[in-house]
């Protein structure tokens, strides 16, 4: 083999090795930084923690928290339910904590200089395998953004956010809702002292509906209070309920369901009493004033609720025929076929839907199968079920009676559908 074959090949392979150090070392700079985000994490193990402890050696408090049946809790300084967004935020600083040094002036001074003698606060975190964690956090802040901190006995800083979450009084880590359900909660049962308060309602798709003493929609008003006295935050929490503790006048029980949960609230002129906690719990008056109100001063006129703006799409049904009317640009038109309505004729019916209201003389919803029925779609595409529905039945007389489709009651109504739908369907024809 001559020279230049033996030189060429020791050139491709010093090449190829100096390529393989590069390569090994490309992967390493890329593995090195998620290894060393690990390792920084001061509280790596937050999937299991149990408890947690907030001390203030200063004050001489603390507050815990203790994980029981996957839901959290204050465990003391007394036992109640937690603020699950202040308790959130807590465990989102705990994610972000890192483990950062100390600028070069402090890392000489003593524990008693950086304030980690008598710290401001102790963070112990325990957890379901037996480790224990402990952050201090000393008094002196480092120019706006951190504090000094211990964490299991090394020196670091910790970013004044966390600290500002510590700083928390012991009951603004309770919780200030009337009662857990929040947006599970789908029916009210009233049950005032004076009956003539009584209703029980329903909610869906964010609608309010009685369903006794009558079936009705709420007034936008009315649904609006309602939505606001459930949702109500607790204006002060008082002390632990005892048998000679001194109660305002009762108003009555206001029973809560959703997803399977239920509550019992005993409502008192200025405060509540939560079968979920041992504590009273003080509400603005002003709060319950709508369930001072009589059903009737609460109802909606309307049978139907809906924006007419908002439509794209009304399904009609007439005896055994069906169809779908879709908005385009130049009108109304049957989704299935080329037919464009004058618009005025679509318009109107659906006004007449939007303004159908309750009546004096109502009855007993028919067991028969409506005659006809006019459905309002926000999507092109209808789903039925979903959307608000106005039902009739012609009687014997050739009167029209009207009810939504849940509705227990029809109403007599004014406008007789029967003869606007046939006149479409003419058109149709």
């Amino acid at each position: 083999m001559s020279k230049t074959k033996i030189l060429f090949m020791v050139i491709v392979l010093l090449g190829a090795f100096v390529a393989l150090r590069k390569f090994n070392a490309t992967i390493n700079a890329t593995e090195t930084p998620v290894e060393q985000v690990i390792a920084d994490q001061l509280f790596s193990e937050l999937n299991n923690v149990e408890r947690i402890v907030v001390s203030r050696p200063l004050y001489g408090n603390s507050v815990s928290f203790i994980l029981d049946d996957e839901r959290w809790s204050m465990s003391e300084p007394i036992v109640d339910a937690v603020n699950q967004s202040a308790l959130r935020a807590l465990f989102n600083e705990f994610n972000d904590l890192r483990m950062r040094d100390l600028p070069l002036n402090l890392k000489n001074q003593t524990a008693a200089e950086l304030g980690l003698d008598t710290p401001r606060f102790v963070v112990e975190t325990y957890s379901t395998n037996g480790m224990k964690h402990t952050l201090l956090i000393g008094a002196q802040s480092i120019q706006s953004d951190f504090g000094v901190g211990q964490f299991d006995g090394n020196t670091c800083l910790v970013p004044n956010s966390f600290v500002s979450i510590l700083s928390r009084s012991i009951d603004s880590w309770r919780d200030q809702r009337l009662s857990t359900l929040g947006a599970k909660l789908q029916k009210v049962e009233w049950r005032a002292v004076d009956p003539e308060y009584s209703f029980i309602a329903y909610k869906n798709d964010n609608v309010w509906r009685f369903t006794e003493p009558f079936d009705g929609l709420f007034s936008l008003n009315a649904s609006t209070l309602l939505d606001a006295a459930l949702g109500a935050r607790i204006a002060a929490l008082g002390a632990p309920l005892t048998s000679d503790y001194a109660l305002g006048a009762k108003l009555g029980q206001l029973f809560l369901s959703g997803k399977g949960e239920n509550v019992i609230l005993d409502v008192y002129s200025d405060s509540v009493v939560s079968d979920e906690r041992a504590f009273v719990l003080h509400v603005t008056p002003q709060r319950f004033a709508i369930l001072q109100q009589p059903p009737l001063a609460l109802r909606s006129q309307r049978i139907l609720d809906f924006n007419p703006q908002h439509l794209s799409a009304v399904v009609v049904r007439y005896r055994e025929e069906n169809f779908v009317l879709s908005k385009s640009s130049d009108g109304w038109r049957d989704a299935a076929a080329s037919k464009v309505y004058e618009n005025h004729i679509i318009v109107d019916l659906i006004n007449q839907v939007r303004l159908a209201g309750f009546s004096d003389e109502t009855k007993a919803r028919p067991e028969r199968e409506a005659d006809g029925m006019i459905a309002m779609s926000i999507s092109r595409v209808p789903r039925i079920e979903k959307c608000p529905q106005l039902l009739w039945w012609l009687d014997s007389e050739q009167r029209v009676w009207v009810g939504a489709k849940d509705s227990k009651q029809v109403c007599l109504s004014e406008v007789n559908f029967e003869l606007g739908v046939k006149a479409i369907f003419a058109v149709k024809h």
